[in-house]
């Protein structure tokens, strides 16, 4: 089976028969992930901190949106001067 979608999706009892394989990848990913595995195997401390700041990160942008959204809110919900509003 071949597909140019994206994220195909199959049912169960063809994913159980078959192997799925993603060919779509970059020289550019390819050096990164080297680059990890190297960076992993001399120097796991600052490995572990590479994935710490991926994970920080991660968390600063879920915090970005959440506050993206309370904003929208605030200002979808506002009546007259958005300044005078105390939230």
């Amino acid at each position: 089976l071949t597909t140019k979608l994206p994220n195909p999706h199959y049912p169960p009892e063809i994913c159980v028969t078959v192997t799925l394989l993603n060919f779509v990848t970059t020289f550019d990913g390819l050096a990164d992930q080297l680059l990890a595995v190297v960076v992993a195997k001399e120097q796991p401390e600052m490995e572990k901190k590479r994935a710490d700041l991926v994970l920080e990160s991660a968390a600063s942008q879920a915090q970005l949106k959440e506050i993206e959204t309370k904003i929208l809110n605030l200002l979808s919900n506002s009546s007259g001067n958005i300044l005078d509003d105390e939230e």
